[in-house]
Order: structure tokens, then C-alpha cells, then sequence
């Protein structure tokens, strides 16, 4: 049983990759999902990747059921994205926390349309580190790096890590 939970802000911080991320994922996704909402787990828990251990989620809605997604996320408990620069409203984040195992997750839940386009550049992006393990290390030096610069905000550290991620996303050529 999945009980979400108030969202609390952290500094942004290094966890190692461990593998109970992969089924505090699965379980989200078996709770969130209806017939009409598909849930994809993204990003560096997905991926085998050490960072702020915090569990993406993209809630993949049909054409035109952006607001039922988004109803369908406050209900179960998510609340508005913990953000001086929040998504906006056309692409909206919710967060939430969970306790899985006695341990507490945060969790972002991305809200995008299914099959778009930025859901293939997700895919790819996740099987590409998935399928390099040295772009997965680079991908945690880069983290450490800007973790050594004393950078602790989430969104500052965001802002930091992008240029690498979008590096990789060129590279791959998804559009």
C-alpha cells in the first residue's frame, strides 16, 4: 500500500545508485496508473545514475487530458511543485514524498502527453545511460563537480547539470 505524503524540500546532495529506487518506482506506477494515464520512470534513478536519489516520474496522458492527469495527481495527494521556477502550466511537475520500506522518497511527477516528443527524448535518454556505463560515471563526476562548487539549491543545481544532459540528448539526435 502506497500512501503519498507532504513533499519536503532537501539541498541538492550525492546518494549512490541503489536498486530499491527501481521498485519504489514500480510501486508508484502501479498506483498511479488508470487506464487512461501510463507512468514511465526517467531520469538517474531509472538509470543506474548516483545523484539526489529523488524518483522522476512522467504521467503520460492521452491528447487533450492534460487536467484529468493533473486532478488524477492531487487527488492521490501531490501537491504543486516545490520551485522558485515551477513547469509551467503546460507542462506541469507535482511532487510528493513516500515511505517505502521505512525510508522516505521524494518524488516529481512530470505531467506529458503520451507518445510526444519529449517522452521519446526520456526513453532514449534513460536506454543510452542505461547502455553506457561510462556516460553514467561522467554523468556522477559532473554531479560531484558541481556539488564541489558548493552548489546545494535544487534548481541551481538543475541549471548546472543541463548542459550535460542536453550534451548527451544532441549526441543521440532525438528530436
Amino acid at each position: 500500500m502506497i500512501t503519498l505524503e507532504p513533499y519536503q524540500l532537501i539541498d541538492a546532495n550525492f546518494f549512490p545508485w541503489r536498486s530499491i529506487y527501481l521498485d519504489v518506482a514500480q510501486a508508484l506506477s502501479t498506483h498511479i496508473s488508470t487506464s487512461r494515464i501510463d507512468v514511465l520512470h526517467f531520469g538517474s534513478t531509472s538509470a543506474k545514475v548516483g545523484g539526489k536519489g529523488i524518483i522522476d516520474l512522467s504521467i503520460l496522458y492521452y491528447p487533450g487530458e492534460r487536467e484529468n492527469a493533473v486532478d488524477h495527481l492531487y487527488a492521490l495527494g501531490f501537491q504543486d511543485q516545490h520551485s522558485d521556477q515551477p513547469f509551467p502550466a503546460h507542462r506541469p511537475r507535482k511532487d510528493a514524498s513516500v515511505t517505502y520500506q521505512g525510508e522516505r522518497f521524494l518524488i516529481h511527477a512530470h505531467v506529458i502527453e503520451k507518445d510526444s516528443e519529449e517522452y521519446h527524448r526520456q526513453l532514449a535518454y534513460k536506454q543510452h545511460l542505461l547502455d553506457n556505463p561510462d556516460v553514467r560515471i561522467k554523468y556522477e563526476n559532473t554531479k560531484h563537480a558541481i556539488l564541489a562548487q558548493g552548489v546545494r539549491d535544487q534548481d541551481v543545481y538543475v541549471k548546472h547539470k543541463a548542459p550535460y544532459v542536453k550534451d548527451v540528448l544532441a549526441k543521440l539526435n532525438v528530436k
